[in-house]
């Protein structure tokens, strides 16, 4: 699979007399060998393109409402629905087994990712090659060089082998036909447009300058290198090369060319910095209430901090690794703190729908927690979506405990990137409503989806539909910031929380498009949910109580955020303490 070897290559002089000395290979020769395909973007598309994905997607709609009207017009007939559909049901099957296993459902996009993990083993042993390690002293590991990796071997380029690969008839035969066997991974990529595949090429770029010895005369070829203001460059091409070999080494003692498996297999990559357990009688299908003690030697500042995930991810965003924890900061502060784990929700959740996650659970935890700290005030804190459910249940909250006779002990609320105005004029938001209009059809969502929950490859989709080439510019920064000491151990973390996305149950998700999304109902105060009380249940939230309760509410926003733009996140400018 990985072309010829060198043993074999060096097999073939002998076929070939005459042939041991050659003109030594240029970087620019190599460059053209290397030759052009999608994943070099020749077209500067802004965003990646799933063309083939795409088409499937376009007959399936079209099958679809053909078998729909079929079954309209025979109907009369006394024709049953089934005779139309029946096509449908083994890759409805397929697509709930997919979904269970955790696999994406989009063969085609998993054929991809089949592409990308080949092309990265290829490259890194392509740089395995091209190494030499030995053993590191004593020194050298606890300076925290980049090329030693965990078990004290030091990796450097090995610069006799370069030269062979580069100058003798056999390394030249070797080199190309590792380089062929790339070519063919190149050509059968499904998608185009800044993609993943395009930045492992420039990686493998990176690498044939390094074997050469020398740049590209093309600088546009030449990746991770800045200019200057003038245009002229930053550092020499001595330094750029250097940089190149340390950043390709690093890669290869993290084991890290394969963005996507070391983000779920690094050693580094483990999610949490605290200590947790979990709530007695709080489990709610695959929701838990997670309480984190307070470090030894930390004093209880007499508040619970109540903190609300979203959905679409895993809660420890909140708590990513040490030093990178909002969980930790708060602890030493001297919070009693709790927060909601959605879980990964399994098939037997796909009828829950908002009223559930964005009443039940808050309404319930809330309560769990008023009983465990008596008296005590309750703060909350919400990131993203997980703020866009329970501000309005805060609000039901208050009208309940208007009615009931009771003062609410939530008195302020945190909310990091909480979307709350979903419009096309001043929101943001445009691009995510044109998108859906576009390419969300509920039926198809509730054929595929609506026994197993929509998985977090779709929903992947579909952000990055609205972040143009952000596929490519995550694995294309983590390369760029490889070279540096501790960088790739640093983001691994977070790169295992983004790509270990949780299922989002079907009909919450189904309604969280047309109610919040596209029906903005909550701004506009039609947004509805449960209560205890008659006279509220079912009937819209009345926002005001916000202002009526003298809510603190504290918005923090990201002015490069499309997910949840500075225009949408206007909950503090709305609601909450009035001045007086």
């Amino acid at each position: 699979m990985w072309g010829m070897n060198k043993d074999m290559a060096e097999g073939m002089t002998w076929l070939v007399p005459g042939l041991a000395a050659v003109p030594r290979l240029s970087a620019d020769f190599l460059e053209l060998v290397l030759g052009s395909s999608w994943a070099d973007n020749p077209r500067d598309l802004p965003d990646t393109r799933h063309w083939v994905s795409e088409f499937n997607g376009t007959c399936l709609k079209g099958l679809m409402s053909m078998s729909h009207q079929q079954a309209e017009f025979f109907a009369p007939l006394g024709v049953p629905a089934e005779m139309f559909s029946w096509w449908l049901k083994p890759l409805v099957q397929a697509t709930r087994d997919a979904v269970a296993a955790g696999r994406d459902p989009d063969l085609v996009a998993l054929d991809d990712l089949r592409v990308e993990a080949a092309y990265a083993e290829q490259l890194q042993q392509l740089v395995k090659a091209c190494a030499s390690e030995e053993p590191a002293t004593a020194e050298e590991v606890a300076s925290g060089a980049v090329n030693i990796d965990r078990d004290g071997r030091k990796f450097t380029i090995n610069r006799t082998f370069c030269d062979w690969a580069c100058s003798q008839w056999a390394g030249q035969v070797w080199l190309l036909s590792q380089l062929s066997v790339l070519q063919q991974l190149e050509w059968q990529y499904h998608s185009f447009g800044p993609t993943r595949l395009g930045a492992l090429k420039n990686l493998l770029r990176s690498l044939l300058q390094v074997i050469a010895g020398q740049v590209f005369s093309n600088g546009e070829h030449q990746p991770y290198r800045k200019a200057q203001a003038d245009g002229s460059w930053r550092e020499t091409d001595e330094k750029y090369l250097a940089d190149c070999e340390m950043r390709l080494l690093a890669l290869l003692a993290r084991d890290a060319f394969d963005v996507r498996r070391f983000a779920l297999e690094s050693p580094n990559a483990r999610l949490g910095a605290c200590q947790w357990e979990e709530v007695p009688d709080s489990a709610l299908y695959s929701v838990r209430l997670r309480h984190y003690p307070l470090p030894e030697g930390v004093k209880p500042n007499g508040k619970t901090l109540y903190m609300s995930s979203p959905m679409i991810n895993r809660c420890e965003i909140f708590d990513l690794a040490p030093g990178k924890s909002v969980i930790e900061g708060m602890l030493a502060l001297g919070y009693d703190l709790y927060m909601v784990d959605y879980g990964n929700p399994g098939p037997d959740q796909h009828e829950l729908g908002l009223d559930f996650y964005g009443y039940t659970v808050h309404d319930r935890y809330l309560n769990m927690l008023q009983e465990r700290h008596p008296g005590q005030l309750i703060e909350v804190m919400a990131y993203c979506m997980g703020g866009t459910l329970v501000v309005p249940y805060l609000a039901r909250r208050f009208e309940e405990e208007t009615l009931a006779g009771h003062d609410c002990l939530v008195r302020q609320v945190v909310l990091l990137t909480t979307p709350m105005l979903f419009d096309d004029e001043n929101s943001g938001h445009k691009p995510m409503r044109d998108l859906i209009r576009r390419d969300y059809k509920p039926e198809i969502m509730e054929t595929f989806f609506g026994g197993c929950n929509v998985p977090p490859q779709t929903i992947e989709l579909g952000m990055h539909g609205i972040q143009p080439g952000v596929a490519f510019s995550v694995a294309e920064g983590f390369y760029a910031r490889a070279s540096f000491p501790g960088a790739i151990d640093d983001s691994a973390p977070f790169l295992h929380w983004l790509h270990s996305g949780t299922r989002f149950p079907a009909r919450a998700h189904r309604e969280w498009i047309s109610r919040i999304v596209m029906g903005n109902e909550i701004w506009e105060d039609r947004y509805c949910l449960p209560s205890k009380f008659a006279e509220l249940d079912g009937k819209p939230v009345d926002m005001g109580a916000l202002n009526a309760a003298h809510l603190s509410i504290f918005d923090y926003r990201g002015l490069r955020d499309p997910i949840a733009p500075p225009g949408s996140c206007k909950t503090s400018e709305r609601w909450g303490l009035l001045p007086e």
